[in-house]
């Protein structure tokens, strides 16, 4: 987490849960990114990540090709978009 970076608390949905929490398979930089928020989301969803953790995010989901681990964080960015997070 960043220190002087802002923490947004963000929801994820039933589908969005489905899709982020899928197996995963490897030992990469998303795979590991991508642990390490699941294991932050509480059992209803509810997770809290700081400005600079999502805008990681939103490079994973855009900037490095297509795939399933993509998908995942664009779920994720979905629910941040809900709460009001918007990339600067």
């Amino acid at each position: 987490m960043g220190l002087f970076s802002e923490a947004v608390e963000i929801q994820l949905n039933a589908s969005e849960r489905a899709v982020v929490f899928r197996s995963i398979e490897g030992m990469g930089g998303h795979q590991q990114f991508l642990s390490e928020i699941i294991e932050r989301v509480d059992p209803a969803g509810g997770l809290v990540l700081e400005d600079d953790e999502l805008q990681k995010v939103a490079r994973y989901a855009y900037r490095y090709g297509s795939g399933g681990y993509q998908d995942r964080f664009k779920s994720i960015l979905a629910a941040a978009r809900r709460a009001g997070w918007s990339q600067s």
